[in-house]
């Protein structure tokens, strides 16, 4: 495995996942608002005798607005810094790709579904869970227009471009992160494709439950895709964006969907996102507008159970490459966190995070995507005039 390949997603994964992961174990004992430090809270068995208002009020801006309190703030969340740090390195352990002896090589993608289909097929055979399993009955299809073919093909161009992630360097884009270098005649790992794709076939099978009734589908997740302000668009150099902003989120409603609500939304996104050509031949760049959300606010987004599979699925499941991320409008901990998570982060993985000061958003975007005709218009950025984007296509 290339040393490059670690550096490009933990650059990305290491701050969002302390972010986003530290939130699960708001959640600890099953009581979402208890603090085991604070004698005066109290919570039963029945998480809803739990009240938000005490522990609220203890995780104001003021209360994380040092290193120390930053760190010091998690074991009121129920952990620790440590336990944080450990608990990423579980998750991104399989990130990346390995490339093991006696693997099976193809010359072209061709050869290579036929020999991962011959894998699969042998898999599936083995008994009939794993014949259910290998069915990919939860894998949604229909939307995209895509058969499994599709799928096969996106694991087999993740298997060469985790092979050449140490160098993204690309005379056909100069925007910041590059591109995948991806090359159609290069040789394909076809077993790291499949390893791959076992860990993706045991993920879905494990939420199945989640996903079969009603099918996975644009229609049946689109009130719980409202919730969430999230936009799909390629930018100049063709690779995927994945646009968020926190701050046209609603979050009550988001909170107050049910796991399984949650569960099958990230689903079919992530689905959106690997199944796309761009993505795949050029890799993903991610802007997140954290819009100086709240500590409190931004740490209670997603429930323990969600939060710990879907971070699984996107960081070791899925067959993507993360080429950037964008951290728009940083709140005081925000900032804070990054500065202590910045020990840990060699200078190729700092360069794979973008933070945008006030004021530069415009011309920092021009540099990561593109112009204003490649920033949605309703993004949150007045110069922005791209109209549509791929989810809005699904609507009809």
């Amino acid at each position: 495995m290339s040393p490059g390949g670690n550096n490009m997603l933990r650059a990305f994964y290491f701050f969002i996942f302390v972010l986003l992961q530290a939130s699960i174990y708001t959640f600890s004992n099953g009581c979402i608002f208890a603090v085991a430090s604070d004698e005066s809270s109290t919570c039963s068995e029945d998480a809803s005798s739990c009240s938000e208002p005490d522990i609220h009020d203890q995780f104001q801006e003021e209360s994380v607005s040092s290193p120390w309190a930053f760190m010091k703030a998690f074991s009121k969340l129920g952990t620790s810094w440590n336990h944080v740090i450990q608990e990423y390195k579980s998750v991104v352990k399989g990130a990346d790709g390995v490339d093991l002896k006696g693997d099976v090589h193809a010359k072209d993608m061709d050869e290579g579904l036929v020999s991962l289909k011959s894998m699969v097929q042998e898999a599936a055979s083995a008994s009939k869970d794993d014949e259910l399993s290998w069915s990919f009955h939860t894998t949604p299809l229909v939307d995209f227009g895509k058969t499994m073919d599709d799928v096969f093909a996106a694991f087999l161009r993740w298997s060469v471009v985790d092979k050449n992630s140490g160098d993204d360097t690309h005379s056909s884009c100069q925007m910041i992160g590059g591109v995948n270098n991806y090359d159609e005649t290069q040789e394909i790992n076809v077993s790291k494709a499949f390893r791959r794709l076992t860990s993706y076939t045991h993920w879905m099978q494990s939420v199945s439950s989640d996903l079969v009734s009603p099918p996975l589908t644009y229609a049946s997740i689109s009130h719980s895709l409202s919730t969430f302000s999230i936009q799909v668009t390629h930018d100049t150099c063709g690779r995927l964006v994945w646009w968020v902003n926190l701050g046209k989120t609603d979050m009550s409603a988001f909170k107050s969907q049910s796991p399984r609500e949650t569960t099958r939304m990230f689903v079919w996104v992530a689905h959106l996102l690997f199944l796309d050509e761009g993505a795949q031949k050029k890799g993903l760049i991610v802007v997140d507008d954290i819009s100086e959300i709240g500590f409190w606010s931004y740490m209670t987004m997603l429930p323990i159970e969600v939060g710990i599979s879907v971070d699984r699925f996107l960081i070791s499941v899925t067959p993507l490459k993360a080429k950037n991320v964008v951290l728009m409008h940083l709140p005081k901990w925000a900032e804070i966190g990054y500065g202590l998570l910045s020990w840990f982060l060699t200078a190729k993985m700092k360069s794979r995070v973008t933070t945008v000061s006030k004021g530069d958003e415009m011309e920092t975007l021009e540099k990561v995507v593109g112009g204003s005709n490649f920033i949605p218009l309703d993004f949150g950025i007045s110069e922005g005039s791209l109209k549509t984007d791929i989810i809005a296509q699904h609507r009809g």
